[in-house]
């Protein structure tokens, strides 16, 4: 599906949903930047652990599968710059396992990969937005990433806002084109995200984000450090933001 969901970089950028021909180009941008860089990844040692890192490939396929992540995509050189690894969320059923735990139990092979998604569960857990707000559906912008040389020029900024405007026809019933069978009827209410790291939070803040709940990343303990021992100080905690649609 060619649907534009907006430019960035003086119309050099284009934001198109999550294709299965941009599979591995995707895939690199993670390897380039998110698994090396993101916050939640060094305190977790997903940036030192390869099959960590193969592990949440995985992961990524699977949501971009779902119809509702997007990409950057450089226009004259057809290049994947940017990604956006988006979920529409439904509460679990009472004893059924969430996503993200079933994923956690059935597909993470190493310690590191499963840290970090029990970091995802935790945050999660620390706030129902399902209940806080009275809804039963949501878009969780799961992981966004640009390659390196492309950071600070917007292409993240876009990537959220885009994801905003796809939540908000979706909300509507418009714009289900990309959704297998099973998510046709899914409504999301607002768009979730945990930003992990300064730079992040800003760009929440940019799309008129709000903050929910900050979290000291030395909450997190893996093989006897605490996440925020690996980050450092300059970014000291996660914060689960919410932008109302």
């Amino acid at each position: 599906m060619t649907r534009n969901w907006g430019k960035c970089c003086g119309d050099e950028v284009d934001i198109i949903y999550y294709d299965e021909r941009y599979r591995e180009a995707s895939m690199e941008v993670l390897r380039k930047s998110f698994f090396l860089n993101e916050a939640v990844c060094i305190g977790s040692e997903v940036n030192l652990d390869p099959q960590a890192q193969k592990d949440l490939e995985q992961l990524c396929l699977d949501v971009g599968r779902s119809g509702v992540s997007l990409l950057a995509r450089h226009v004259a050189t057809d290049r994947i710059v940017g990604v956006s690894f988006n979920v529409l969320q439904t509460p679990s059923a009472p004893g059924d396992l969430n996503y993200f735990e079933s994923f956690r139990d059935d597909h993470c092979i190493s310690p590191s990969s499963k840290s970090l998604m029990q970091y995802m569960i935790t945050m999660d857990a620390k706030v129902d937005l399902f209940q806080k707000f009275g809804i039963d559906c949501l878009l969780e912008i799961m992981f966004l990433a640009t390659l390196p040389e492309m950071e600070g020029k917007g292409v993240g900024t876009q990537l959220v806002a885009s994801s905003i405007e796809l939540a908000k026809l979706l909300k509507q019933g418009q714009a289900t084109e990309n959704l297998p069978q099973e998510s046709i009827h899914k409504r999301p209410q607002l768009v979730s995200s945990l930003f992990t790291s300064r730079i992040s939070q800003k760009v929440g803040k940019k799309n008129n984000f709000k903050e929910i709940n900050e979290v000291p990343h030395a909450e997190f303990v893996f093989r006897g450090k605490t996440y925020s021992d690996r980050i450092g100080p300059d970014h000291p905690t996660s914060v689960l933001m919410i932008r109302e649609i």
